[in-house]
């Protein structure tokens, strides 16, 4: 079958197509007309007549099936004009998106674009005398993914038009003397349909021993691909489906796709896997109505609500058993949807009681979820699973899908957290917190079991995929970003502050299930993650109270106010710290609360108020979490069994990014009077803040390795020096910044008092 060009989509005039669309919309109105009058009136005159004989017995029916055809030719110009419909304002918009990357992009980078044979595009620079031609790597990236985004475009039209093609014929049907064959409201519509007629396709080719071909396969994934966003698609897919069949499904053409071993089948069978969490997010959102408030929606019917969801619970609790190569598998429905769970952002009215079912019914059944053994590498796989992506395990674990899931859904991850299960109508269980649930009670003890291996994969591995799709949900709850957003931090709310207390307080109480090989070691990156989300309000702890408001205000605080709290955050910080990632997480935004908090606090004295003892209060709270970091940090290269390699881990996630430098920085970090810096303030600083972290923290392993083995405490107090070196820049940077002059001699006075405060604040925590 051809495909549609880059030339095709560029050059092609839809005005004829959009005139179609019109013409045909006047000839539904007309039919619709004589449909209504045809049923009104001939039919129902006839059906009313009192008629008896020969001619009655003939006529009636024949009036009947006429005023039917009307009906029927209604109908079928309806479904025509819905294709046309649809399939013009997707072709303009695709088209519309072409030309600005093509006329306005490219061109402005000096971009040539040209069709190939195969419908797909080349992009090259054109000649400049003046570059040589040679270009950065930044722009070379840019040349392909403007490439790749114009072939996306030429993509999504090829599949528009196939599928209103594929559409019209069976509206149209092979009976000319009939009307009335398949029927469609939308370009959507009609795509579901072939969907769920392709899945259908694969479940009755499986209970045969066959499957979809690529060239199926293929058809498929795109379908998705371009519809995994659009609620009708979504809602007819799984509602035409049923939760069962979308179960088996999902899991049939991944069991082939690694059965084969043939890579084509297997990217495809991925991006379906995702793009079925996606359609399933999609599916299960109630819609908000923003764009008309007075729009009344069905639950079930434009998206799945509670009675699809009750389905799928019995489902999910029930075997699922497949036959392959004369091995039989049974699973259950759950660990399937784990395996879909892991992609997309899912409402918290449906994730929430999936996850809370889920964590019942293992609680109720432990060891609820089968899983293959090594007689299973006769399917032809070594790494056989249910996840197709390339981390997270095999899947037969659904509680590291749901994890996953809840990691990218913040509403969904905080109501779960927050909540508990137990104590239901029919469970018998105990109430437990579903934190107690993952993290034990406060004395370490009772949490879940991660022993879910597979064939080519260690129970340590597996174990390690689930923890650590734990600690992305705890991010989520706990922040309300999904864990591996780039958006700025936002304010948190009561429940989210309540879930990070909790968190500091589990840690601290039981410190060793957190670092080297304790249990719950795995999730110690994003506890480093959760610390720099909540630094400003880990720095008022330290700070006894913030009644100067120079400290940013970031919504609901964790209750660690009380006395000890200081010691459960210092126990909870050096836990924390003794991973690399969390390490460095915490410095980045260390530094940067630090910076704003001295920022604030010079900007705004009065005129009585000491600049010396004002910057002392500013560096202290920032000087406590160092300490306590670098405590962290030394215990763990001391504890290592190669400490170099240790000290070198710390160095490499030092260097490895500064995600929460930007990420500060566009939250206001830095701001005076909450304006946010921008431009060249903003620049000034990300790079003041990525040299402090990188220049007065990393440290050559070797030589780190040896002084901390012979006299860690020794190594401590020279670092200490740096460390208080460098809230003395800080401060310097900081009245630079407001205006004062750093020569004053008043200035360099506060500045020696800022360096006491800091090396006495690290002295104290790092002892």
């Amino acid at each position: 079958m051809a495909h549609l060009t880059f030339d095709d989509l560029y050059h092609v005039s839809l005005a004829s197509l959009g005139s179609a669309a019109d013409d045909w919309k006047e000839m539904v109105d007309q039919l619709e007309t004589l449909a209504t009058d045809a049923r009104d009136g001939m039919v129902k005159q006839s059906e009313a007549a009192r008629w008896a004989g020969v001619n009655a017995d003939v006529t009636r029916p024949f009036v009947r099936k006429t005023g039917k055809e009307f009906g029927d030719a209604h109908a079928e110009a309806k479904a025509v004009w819905a294709m046309l419909r649809d399939a013009h304002k997707e072709l303009a918009a695709l088209q519309s998106a072409l030309k600005e990357a093509v006329d306005v992009e490219a061109k402005n980078k000096q971009i040539q674009v040209t069709g190939l044979p195969d419908g797909t595009v080349q992009c090259v620079y054109l000649h400049r005398r003046d570059t040589n031609d040679e270009h950065t790597t930044a722009q070379l990236d840019y040349k392909d993914r403007l490439k790749h985004r114009i072939n996306k475009l030429i993509a999504q039209a090829d599949d528009i038009d196939k599928s209103a093609s594929s559409a019209l014929k069976k509206i149209h049907g092979n009976d000319i003397h009939d009307f009335g064959h398949a029927k469609y409201d939308s370009l959507d519509d009609a795509q579901s349909a072939r969907a769920v007629q392709l899945a259908r396709k694969s479940l009755a080719k499986y209970r045969d021993g066959g499957e979809l071909s690529i060239t199926e396969l293929a058809e498929l994934k795109r379908l998705f691909a371009q519809n995994s966003k659009d609620r009708e698609f979504a809602v007819d897919f799984y509602k035409a489906l049923g939760p069962k069949d979308a179960l088996r499904f999902q899991a049939e053409i991944a069991f082939d796709a690694q059965n084969e071993g043939d890579k084509t089948q297997l990217k495809l069978a991925q991006s379906i896997q995702t793009s079925m969490g996606e359609s399933l997010a999609t599916a299960t959102r109630p819609p908000t109505g923003k764009d008309d408030p007075n729009t009344f929606f069905r639950e079930d019917r434009d998206y799945l609500g509670k009675a699809w969801q009750t389905d799928l619970k019995r489902v999910g609790r029930a075997p699922l058993t497949f036959q392959r190569n004369n091995a039989r598998v049974e699973i259950r429905g759950y660990q399937v949807l784990g395996a879909i769970l892991r992609h997309g952002s899912y409402d918290k009215s449906f994730l929430t009681p999936i996850a809370e079912d889920m964590v019942t019914f293992e609680r109720k059944h432990p060891g609820a979820w089968p899983q293959p053994h090594n007689s299973y590498s006769r399917l032809g796989a070594d790494g056989f699973g249910l996840n197709l992506d390339k981390d997270g395990g095999p899947g037969w674990d659904p509680m590291a899908g749901l994890l996953e899931g809840l990691s990218h859904s913040p509403g969904a991850s905080t109501e779960f957290f927050h909540g508990s299960t137990g104590e239901g109508e029919h469970d018998g269980l105990k109430k437990i917190s579903n934190l107690d649930y993952f993290l034990g009670d406060k004395d370490g003890k009772g949490a879940r079991e991660w022993a879910y291996g597979a064939v080519g994969t260690t129970v340590s591995d597996t174990e390690n995929f689930g923890k650590e799709a734990l600690g992305h949900a705890l991010e989520s709850a706990t922040s309300g970003r999904p864990y591996d957003s780039d958006a700025p931090a936002r304010n948190h709310t009561q429940e989210q502050a309540d879930i990070f207390d909790s968190v500091v307080k589990r840690v601290a109480a039981n410190p060793e299930l957190f670092k080297g090989d304790g249990e719950l070691a795995p999730i110690a990156g994003s506890l480093g993650n959760m610390s720099a989300e909540y630094m400003h309000d880990i720095q008022r702890v330290y700070a006894g109270g913030d009644e100067s408001g120079y400290i940013r205000d970031t919504g609901a605080e964790p209750d660690l106010s009380k006395p000890e709290d200081k010691h459960t955050l210092d126990l909870f910080l050096k836990t924390t710290t003794a991973d690399p990632d969390a390490y460095a997480a915490v410095t980045q935004a260390q530094e940067l609360v630090t910076a704003e908090t001295l920022r604030q606090a010079i900007t705004h004295r009065g005129d009585n108020e000491d600049i010396g003892n004002l910057a002392e209060i500013a560096v202290t709270p920032g000087a406590m979490v160092e300490g306590n970091a670098a405590q962290g940090r030394a215990d763990a290269i001391a504890a290592a069994d190669d400490s170099a390699q240790k000290a070198q881990e710390y160095n490499d996630s030092l260097t490895a990014g500064d995600g929460w430098i930007g990420r500060f920085v566009d939250l206001g970090i830095g701001a005076i009077d909450n304006i946010p810096v921008a431009g060249d303030v903003a620049g000034w600083v990300i790079e003041d803040a990525r040299e402090a972290v990188l220049d007065h923290r990393a440290a050559d392993p070797d030589d780190a390795a040896k002084k901390i083995q012979e006299n860690k405490d020794a190594y401590l107090t020279t670092e200490r020096v740096k460390r208080a070196e460098r809230a003395k820049q800080a401060f310097y940077d900081a009245a630079t910044q407001a205006g004062i002059d750093a020569k004053n001699q008043s200035v360099k006075n506060a500045a020696q008092q800022v360096y006491n405060a800091a090396y006495s604040a690290n002295a104290v925590e790092a002892s």
